[in-house]
């Protein structure tokens, strides 16, 4: 499938340039409150976007398979690391605690919702789309966090530590590859689940 290929290579390429700029130190010098402000931004308002302006897209996203879309949840065992750098005093444990515990929670549970709530036919139960609304929901919440615990005029929650190390090798692929991605996928998967058919009784 052309579509399917071309957004496997987007997805590679978008990989190997946040993984380049990050390992080189390059989002060193924007704030993490600007890495993850636009990497949220970015990426809902381009997935919204072309939802609602291209025909095509739409066709392409109700063809996503749910269990995919649901299973790449798993890259959120990454948010662990930012529980593992609040309890070395790296990250405000405000902001390291609540999104390592969220990811994780999100990442184990992702196998259960993958393969008991996506059925063979038909749309998926009421739990499913709760489920990938509490992962935009846990994301929101991480976003913000990250935004009022940074070195700028928002981090009214700045302490003797801040979110900033987030901007960091490999911290910084996280708001520049992985949330962004993340992200797009439950929307997704929520789009494509409204659009199934119920199944008949």
């Amino acid at each position: 499938m052309p579509a399917l290929n071309i957004a496997r290579g987007l997805v590679l390429l978008s990989f190997v340039l946040a993984f380049t700029l990050s390992y080189s130190g390059w989002f060193e010098r924007f704030s993490s409150a600007t890495l993850f402000g636009m990497g949220a931004l970015v990426s809902a308002g381009g997935f919204w976007t072309l939802h609602w302006l291209s025909s095509r897209f739409r066709g392409y996203s109700r063809q996503r398979g749910l269990k995919r879309l649901t299973r790449v949840q798993t890259l959120r065992f990454f948010g662990l690391l930012a529980l593992v750098k609040a309890q070395q005093h790296v990250l405000p444990a405000i902001f390291g605690v609540p999104t390592g515990v969220m990811d994780a929670a999100m990442a184990i549970t992702s196998f259960y919702v993958a393969d008991r709530l996506v059925p063979p036919s038909g749309r998926p139960p009421r739990s499913f789309f709760v489920w990938h609304i509490l992962g935009l929901v846990s994301l929101a919440i991480s976003v913000t966090l990250a935004i009022l615990t940074s070195p700028t005029r928002f981090g009214l929650l700045k302490g003797g530590l801040t979110s900033q190390p987030m901007t960091w090798f490999p911290m910084s692929l996280v708001p520049t590859f992985i949330g962004p991605l993340v992200l797009i996928c439950h929307l997704l998967a929520l789009v494509t689940a409204s659009a199934t058919p119920k199944q008949d009784k």
